[in-house]
Formats: structure tokens, C-alpha cells, sequence
């Protein structure tokens, strides 16, 4: 087997593994994007039912949030 071989076909070997782990992370998140997409299963309530629900306290969402005043301007 001679240099110039030996150099062709390392570099078909890594453009073929290059082009297989593209495919592969290409139908991860295709199939990660499916599931996203779908959301969460929430429960299918009929038309003009209502509920109240409790929202989560202040205390588990961010802290970085502040309150703050505005004016109207007319």
C-alpha cells in the first residue's frame, strides 16, 4: 500500500464517519423536536369549563423578578 492509498481512503473512512454522526444527530433531534412539539398531554376540558388553579409561589419562580411602577401617558 503506497502513501497516496493509504491517504484516500483515511479520508473517505472520516467523511463517511463524519456523514454517519451527522445523520444520526439529525434523527436525535428530529425525533427531540417531535416530542416537543406534541407538549405536554394536558387534559381536553370541554368548552365554557373554568377552573381555578393555584399558581406556584413567588418563592419557586425566578427571583430576579421587580416590581415595578409605570404612568400612563395620554
Amino acid at each position: 500500500m503506497t502513501l497516496q492509498e493509504a491517504s484516500f481512503r483515511g479520508t473517505f473512512q472520516t467523511i463517511l464517519v463524519l456523514a454517519v454522526v451527522w445523520w444520526v444527530l439529525r434523527m436525535v433531534l428530529r425525533a427531540q423536536a417531535a416530542k416537543v412539539k406534541q407538549g405536554p398531554a394536558q387534559p381536553l376540558r370541554p368548552k365554557g369549563d373554568v377552573r381555578i388553579e393555584r399558581a406556584p409561589s413567588r418563592a419557586a419562580t425566578d427571583e430576579r423578578i421587580i416590581d415595578a411602577d409605570f404612568e400612563e401617558i395620554t
